[in-house]
């Protein structure tokens, strides 16, 4: 008897499915998928199949593509990050459409649905962008890129499932690399453009400091003008005359080289 009741115990114990928050389940009965959605909770399963599926914002990395740009060059490598969620409500729709579309990440406790084809149509978007830019530039617009991924992407998904299943967050463009022959050519020339920048800021500093000494000079004249002009106004040689002698303080060199020195005084 008690080994009776232990073994229902133990039954309905792994009878039950556990259903964490953030995640719904999907129930199937016989591959009949229903169209209810279980929230969070415990739930007896014994005769009966439920799926977890998550309803988080999900990270897709999309590695080691090659696109190619507007001027046939191919990148040598592109690696980019998405972030999706689907719509919990159509978790049944989802699995009905794409049943084998079904995996679970080591670090998720729910299963990703429809993910795969979600990845798909991601590449699609990406390889589209990239054959809108030169490759000259490609390599500066890791923004832009990935703003036209997420808004590509988000209309692709709206038109071939329906509007609002699953919900494009962000993109991060994580590694850009062109031609690597391409790579050294904007290399370079991004260094003759700086050096060509440090010239041409050696010049302006050059006119600054010429420009400076010019005016310097200038005032120096103007100064000698002024002096020049107050001497001639208060009579010329004698008024230096006069001014030399209201200046002497009436003693005479001590060294005069055997030469008594003569002072005008008329």
């Amino acid at each position: 008897m008690r080994k009776f009741i232990l073994a229902a115990v133990v039954t309905s114990l792994t009878a039950c499915t556990q259903i964490d928050t953030g995640n719904v389940g999907v129930e199937s009965t016989m591959g009949q998928v229903k169209k209810e959605i279980m929230p969070p909770g415990v739930y007896f399963t014994l005769f009966k199949r439920v799926t977890e599926v998550s309803a988080k914002e999900l990270l897709l990395k999309l590695e080691d593509m090659k696109p190619q740009t507007s001027d046939k060059i191919t990148l040598a490598d592109l690696d980019i990050d998405l972030y999706v969620q689907l719509d919990a409500a159509h978790a049944p729709e989802i699995m009905t459409r794409w049943p084998g579309d079904l995996t679970r990440e080591d670090h998720e406790d729910g299963d990703r649905i429809g993910i795969n084809y979600v990845t798909r149509q991601a590449r699609e978007a990406i390889y589209n962008s990239i054959s809108k830019r030169s490759s000259a530039t490609v390599h500066t617009e890791r923004v832009e890129i990935a703003a036209d991924v997420v808004n590509m992407l988000q209309k692709d998904l709206d038109a071939s499932l329906g509007k609002g299943w699953f919900f494009v967050r962000s993109a991060n463009v994580r590694n850009i690399v062109t031609d690597p022959a391409l790579e050294k050519s904007i290399k370079e020339s991004a260094n003759r453009n700086f050096q060509i920048s440090a010239k041409q800021k050696e010049v302006e500093l050059a006119r600054a400091e010429a420009d400076r000494r010019r005016v310097e000079a200038q005032g120096e004249a103007d100064a000698i003008r002024i002096k020049a002009q107050a001497i001639s106004a208060q009579g010329g040689k004698e008024y230096v005359d006069l001014m030399a002698i209201q200046k002497w303080d009436g003693k005479l060199p001590t060294t005069n080289a055997g030469v008594v020195p003569f002072v005008n005084i008329k």
